[in-house]
């Protein structure tokens, strides 16, 4: 192939110093290169040197497809593009909720890194870091999204050519190569709820998981649910005839999948595979996949451990554009002693509630570590508490309705989980204290706190320190925080926690304290948490407040404890994370109809100057909580 700036021919020939008849030859040969350079101009403008990319994205969309298995499912379209692609089957999403799962894909990087993996967040891109489309574009690519973004970063100015809802591909400068994401929202937890609604998949068939009371609600739900994921499957199906339509099939890698699992409860949110696995196809056109024939065969599955995390590096492996430094991910196809041996997985502030867990998966088992074990998965939460399914599951828990499995959603979590994946697909027989699996779980609990350590994860700073970039005390974050889970039985640990000079030692040991009931029975424990009541930290002085108006010995204690709350929330000066962590405990406590009045009213006075410092993104969440206040007072 000619190129541009060089000669065709070298520098020695010169046609003036030939022959006449030589220069004829010369001539002809020159017409023919002529036309083979024109004729391979064509060839490669057909299969360019770079492939275009295509994301087809749907969200809350667990591997519920018919291709992955499951014969309630009817999707035709995504089936048949199975048939030609690679299925993996055992992709994460590293979040189970949009915005932090968004966050990872885009970046290459975990939000818990540098403080954006709350639900939902703003805080900046580490320096120097770059988005993907950010990278394409310097690489001559055509960025387009249509159009969901959410990212927990404020986005930078030049980071798609468009973002809209007519954001495609086919704006692009004829020849271009191209990268657009195309999302539906059809799946969306919003979208199968819908009362009243006429199934045309039959809820009796539903496979209702066995955590989940079999009631018609929740099978209608799940139906529902169904339904939608058939519509969705429609959908890609006309993107991809586009794509063939506009003759792009062959110099484009697809990529389909769904942003995390099930919108129903215990799926989205969760760090099960309910909520962390994913649907993730991809079809690599021949004149691409020669570099990857060791692992990419259209139509088969893969095994292979793979995460968001790894889809940045994963498109610029297929496009050949170097890496930059820093990222977590690898690509899907790296080779095999390249390849991931565990997937990461977390879980902070969901929306207006307070949480905080990590989980580990290697080929077979998945171990989970609460943070917060005092707050049950089924903690109200206002969005998720719209589903019929949400709401049924509670009311028979409030009944005394539901068996043991079912129960431990409305429960206090364990410290610690265990499962075998292979055995248990739902997650529902913890082997955590099982004697025999006691060196295994040792070994993930130990490899889950060292990639925290190694990614300085700042889910165990308290949320203002985030805000402020504060970030400098991380690790001993993550040590004290795993540490809490010891102290929650051991009152000596306690005791060295909470009288620590340090602020973010006290803090776990007052979370510690909170989760443990036994130690109110414990004089000394007693007696210096009451004092940390006047904690200089008003982190420290919520948490603790709200263990001792539970815990606390005597009446007035408890009611100290509760003015010591309300004091936190009113403050002038109070940070936004200290105003949530005491609302959190005041709706888990409760409070009388005349304190939530007065609340509300201090609240709605002004409420705009209670999130005047953060960006808008942050705005609902305090005052869902007054609501739920008021709407649960005594």
């Amino acid at each position: 192939m000619h190129l541009p700036g060089k000669p065709m021919l070298g520098y020695w020939l010169d046609p003036y110093c030939l022959a006449p008849r030589s220069r004829r030859v010369l001539a002809g040969l020159l017409t023919l290169i002529v036309l083979l350079e024109v004729v391979s101009g064509r060839l490669v403008a057909q299969t360019p040197e770079r492939p275009n990319i295509l994301w087809i994205t749907c969200e809350d969309t667990g591997p519920q497809l018919g291709c992955y298995n499951d014969a309630y499912a009817t999707t035709p379209n995504l089936d048949a593009f199975a048939q030609s692609a690679l299925k993996f089957t055992r992709c994460w999403s590293n979040a189970p909720v949009c915005a932090p799962a968004r966050t990872t894909l885009i970046s290459g990087l975990y939000p818990t890194s540098y403080g954006a993996q709350h639900m939902r967040s703003s805080v900046r891109l580490p320096q120097g870091a770059q988005t993907l489309p950010e990278i394409l574009s310097k690489a001559g690519y055509y960025c387009s999204n249509n159009s969901k973004e959410d990212y927990n970063f404020p986005k930078p100015s030049r980071m798609w050519n468009d973002s809209s809802n007519k954001a495609h591909w086919k704006n692009r400068q004829s020849g271009q190569p191209f990268f657009s994401v195309f999302n539906s929202t059809l799946t969306h937890e919003g979208q199968i709820r819908k009362r009243p609604y006429s199934p045309k998949h039959d809820p009796k068939l539903a496979p209702v998981p066995p955590y989940q009371p079999d009631d018609e609600q929740v099978r209608l739900d799940w139906a529902q649910y169904y339904d939608r994921i058939t519509e969705m499957d429609a959908w890609v199906g006309k993107q991809l005839q586009d794509l063939k339509d506009a003759g792009l099939e062959e110099s484009t890698i697809v990529f389909f999948f769904g942003d995390h699992g099930c919108g129903l409860p215990r799926g989205k949110r969760w760090l099960y595979q309910s909520g962390l696995h994913v649907p993730m196809i991809v079809h690599v056109p021949k004149a691409f996949a020669g570099r990857f024939e060791a692992i990419y065969q259209p139509g088969a599955s893969s095994d292979r451990l793979v995460a968001f995390v790894d889809l940045l590096p994963t498109v610029l492996d297929l496009c050949q554009i170097p890496l930059p430094q820093g990222l977590h991910g690898r690509s899907f196809f790296a080779p095999d002693d390249l390849r991931n041996h565990h997937l990461f997985g977390f879980r902070d502030r969901m929306d207006e509630r307070i949480d905080s867990s990590r989980a580990i998966r290697n080929d077979r088992y998945l171990y989970i570590r609460n943070f917060m074990p005092d707050r049950p998965q089924g903690s109200y939460l206002n969005y998720m508490f719209q589903t019929p399914t949400t709401r049924v599951w509670k009311e028979r828990f409030d009944q005394g309705l539901l068996n043991s499995v079912q129960r431990v959603f409305w429960e206090p979590k364990a410290i610690e989980e265990l499962y075998d994946l292979q055995n248990d697909p739902h997650q529902i027989a913890n082997l955590a204290t099982e004697p025999t699996l006691a060196s295994l779980r040792q070994e993930l609990a130990d490899s889950l706190q060292s990639k925290m350590i190694e990614l300085g994860d700042t889910g165990s700073l308290p949320e203002d320190w985030i805000l402020n970039e504060d970030l400098a005390d991380t690790e001993l974050a993550i040590r004290a925080a795993w540490r809490s889970g010891q102290a929650q039985s051991d009152p000596a640990v306690l005791l060295t926690m909470l009288q620590s000079s340090h602020v973010l030692e006290r803090y776990w040991g007052a979370i510690a304290l909170r989760a443990s009931k036994a130690m109110g029975a414990e004089p000394r424990v007693m007696d210096l948490a009451q004092g940390l009541l006047n904690d200089p930290s008003l982190v420290v002085r919520a948490a603790v407040a709200e263990s001792m108006a539970r815990l606390g010995p005597s009446k007035q204690v408890q009611d100290n404890s509760m003015e010591n709350l309300v004091e936190i929330f009113i403050q002038e000066e109070a940070p936004w994370g200290a105003r949530m962590l005491a609302l959190n405990a005041l709706c888990d406590l409760g409070v009388s109809s005349e304190l939530a009045a007065s609340i509300q009213e201090v609240f709605d006075a002004d409420a705009k100057s209670w999130n005047s410092t953060l960006p808008e993104r942050y705005s609902e969440y305090l005052a869902r909580l007054v609501d739920r206040l008021v709407e649960t007072a005594k």
